[in-house]
């Protein structure tokens, strides 16, 4: 009988097996301190079906005995290492490696950690009770995992059906590190067999974790299929294991011509191709054989049996030529990832830095002084804004907006004089040549108040008259005609108030949170304070903006002569030119039913001269104080709220504080504890920091 070839030289010897030892170190390095799949870590992952003999493969691959039940028995990844030990001395370590989770299931930088589980074991027959123990607690999160470490098989099993809250699968990872003189160096990634008996919500969560591990683009997919079943079947790989080959028949010719076909490359191709095993049957397991005397049986059968003993050859037959061919697979894949591994590395710590610098600079002095720092900010930022001295104008655009919006509603206010008898006869208002209060006033002139014509006028100076001699104009008619214009300047005065108020509590608010949103107790209390401090300088600035308008109330007075006269005498000229214009209009005529025309007499300038006067001394006056209060007004806005606040607020707020207090050292380091989500921010980028620098450190120190 011819034996299966293969190199029995220590492998742990060669210079390539030095190599690999420390390329494989790196990447479970790399691993234990988190590095995710996403950043291209080739693995080699072991998937399979249920019944597809994936434990047995495991069991044949590592020469260690792992949890065999009923129905499914992986519940969580198991990543094996294999190391050619150098000493002819077993040994096996098992870990826990847990991870934070984000919501969506990604991991989180910083939040991986590997916990060394059992003791070093020594015998073989140890490991499926520490396996064991390692993936009930690894389901158990919320149980201290040593309290596992004593546990038999009965109280595990009890545990597990016992634990309403033990997880059904997690993606937690058993790590077992094995040191074997006879192994040969490998490293495999062990996930949960692909389900069908259970609920939808449970099958999405195992092939989520299986899609998870397989996800890189250099991950080496090694899946296992029972001869017997039909290829068609069966999901995306890289490599196929065929098990059980002895489930094919003699009779079952069409069947072995098939797998023939396939393993030989003519059918199904795979990347990596197919590789048939033999494993050990439950009879064979129980008797402890080595793992040569196995392999010598598996190779007993592949001799004797169609269509294998065709394929003696091609190194696609048994045990060790996986595992060899896997070692050597991994290792180039491995070795040629690595250059982008360290590309990607950097580019995540770029990326790191970023988000570290965009956080808001942590506090690096006492808090009074951070408290009185941020204040003096906040303070000389909004006096640079109310005074125009920042780079950003917008806070005096906004004002000046709102003041010429108001300078619009107080024009509108002037009277709307018509010198005709009957102004039904005109809808629009006249222009005239002297009204032009303001170039940027629209044209043509808006009014709301209602016209007035002649009539209307002298109606006003009738119901004024008192005790006057004939040929004298009341002065009561013309203050009734000033009050009714300025009666309306209130409206206009208060909404540019609340408009200027709203622009400054915006500002403010902003800048609350930009110099004190890092810690929210200290917004929330500053910011109150701050609040309630503009509302009393509001509530100032208001009264003098209404002392402001009381001013303008009756007696009308006015110390600019000049100003008065000039404009009197321009509406006496306007007013009587468009009146000698109004009287030119041919004169209405009327017919009588004897169709003889009638001419209705003309009208004199003297028979409303005293109307004229009226309508002219009002405007003259409406002029003089629309000048007037269109500049006070605003100025009284600007200083008394704006600049008042932004001059005095400092002042108050310090007061406040109550530095004097002996309680304020420690109240003000309360109000500086930072917000928990960007300390928690700070946290996690900074243990991200640290963990790319631990991974670009080894990758440095090992490429060069």
């Amino acid at each position: 009988m011819t034996m299966m070839a293969y190199d029995t030289t220590n492998i742990s010897e060669s210079e390539y097996a030095r190599k690999q030892k420390e390329i494989f170190a790196v990447v479970k390095e790399l691993k234990a301190l988190g590095a995710d799949l996403d950043m291209g870590i080739p693995q080699l992952v072991v998937i399979g079906g249920q019944s597809a003999g994936k434990s047995s493969l495991v069991e044949a691959v590592t020469g260690i005995n792992v949890p065999r039940d009923s129905g499914t028995c992986t519940r969580c990844p198991m990543e094996c290492t294999i190391e050619a030990s150098s000493d002819n001395t077993w040994s096996c370590q098992v870990s826990l490696r847990r991870s934070t989770r984000d919501l969506s299931g990604s991991l989180e930088y910083g939040t991986t950690h590997e916990l060394q589980f059992s003791p070093l074991l020594l015998s073989k027959n140890d490991v499926e009770i520490w396996l064991r123990r390692a993936q009930t607690a690894i389901l158990s999160p919320h149980v201290s995992e040593t309290t596992f470490k004593d546990m038999d098989y009965e109280q595990l099993k009890d545990h597990t059906e016992s634990d309403p809250h033990i997880l059904k699968f997690s993606k937690d990872i058993v790590v077992v590190d094995i040191q074997d003189p006879e192994g040969m160096a490998l490293s495999f990634v062990d996930v949960p067999g692909l389900i069908q008996n259970e609920e939808d919500e449970i099958i999405n969560v195992v092939q989520t974790l299986v899609e998870e591990q397989i996800q890189p683009e250099n991950a080496i997919i090694l899946v296992t299929i029972p001869a017997s079943d039909d290829l068609e079947n069966q999901q995306a790989a890289s490599q196929g294991v065929v098990t059980k080959p002895d489930t094919l028949t003699r009779g079952a010719s069409g069947a072995r011509k098939k797998w023939l076909d396939i393993i030989q490359g003519r059918a199904h191709k795979l990347h990596h191709g197919y590789y048939v095993v033999k494993l050990p049957e439950d009879d064979e397991r129980a008797k402890n054989l080595s793992r040569q005397d196995l392999t010598q049986r598996a190779w007993k059968f592949f001799s004797e049996t169609e269509p294998w003993r065709t394929l003696l050859r091609s190194r696609r037959l048994g045990i060790p030529n996986l595992i060899s061919d896997l070692s050597e697979l991994l290792m180039k894949i491995t070795q040629e990832s690595l250059p982008g591994l360290k590309e990607e590395v950097e580019n995540r710590l770029a990326e790191c830095s970023y988000q570290i610098d965009a956080l808001p600079e942590e506090i690096r002095t006492d808090p009074t002084s951070e408290i009185l720092g941020r204040i003096s900010g906040f303070c000389t930022e909004l006096q640079g804004e109310v005074y125009g001295h920042n780079e950003d104008k917008s806070f005096v655009h906004q004002n000046r907006a709102s003041f010429k919006e108001f300078k619009l509603k107080i024009r509108e206010t002037a009277p709307d004089f018509r010198p005709v008898v009957d102004s039904t006869q005109s809808s629009a208002a006249p222009e005239y040549e002297y009204d032009r209060l303001d170039l940027d006033i629209p044209r043509p002139v808006t009014y709301c108040l209602p016209p007035m014509d002649l009539r209307a006028v002298r109606l006003v100076i009738e119901e004024s008259t008192g005790w006057e001699l004939p040929h004298h104009i009341p002065y009561e008619a013309t203050r009734r005609l000033i009050q009714r214009s300025i009666n309306l300047w209130k409206t206009p005065s208060h909404t540019c108030f609340d408009q200027i108020s709203y622009i400054l509590n915006t500002s403010v608010n902003d800048k609350i949170a930009k110099h004190f949103g890092q810690f929210p107790l200290l917004e929330q209390h500053l910011g109150s304070m701050i609040r309630n401090e503009i509302a009393e300088f509001a509530r100032h600035a208001r009264r003098a903006m209404v002392d402001v308008l009381e001013r303008e109330d009756s007696p009308y007075l006015t110390q600019n002569n000049h100003d008065y006269e000039s404009a009197r005498e321009n509406w006496l000229k306007e007013y009587k030119k468009k009146f000698r214009r109004a009287d030119e209009i041919p004169a209405r005529t009327s017919a009588s039913f004897a169709d003889i025309a009638v001419e209705e007499p003309r009208l004199r300038a003297d028979d409303y001269e005293e109307e004229i006067v009226v309508m002219a001394d009002v405007c003259a006056y409406f002029q003089v104080a629309y000048k007037r209060i269109i500049d006070h007004v605003p100025m009284t806005i600007q200083r008394d709220l704006n600049q008042l606040t932004a001059d005095g607020i400092q002042k108050r707020l310090v007061a406040n504080l109550r530095l004097t207090d002996p309680d304020s050292s420690q109240r003000l380091y309360d109000l500086c504890a930072e917000d928990p989500a960007v300390k928690a921010d700070r946290e996690r980028l900074g243990n991200n920091w640290t963990q790319l620098e631990s991974f670009k450190a080894m990758l440095d120190n090992f490429m060069h």
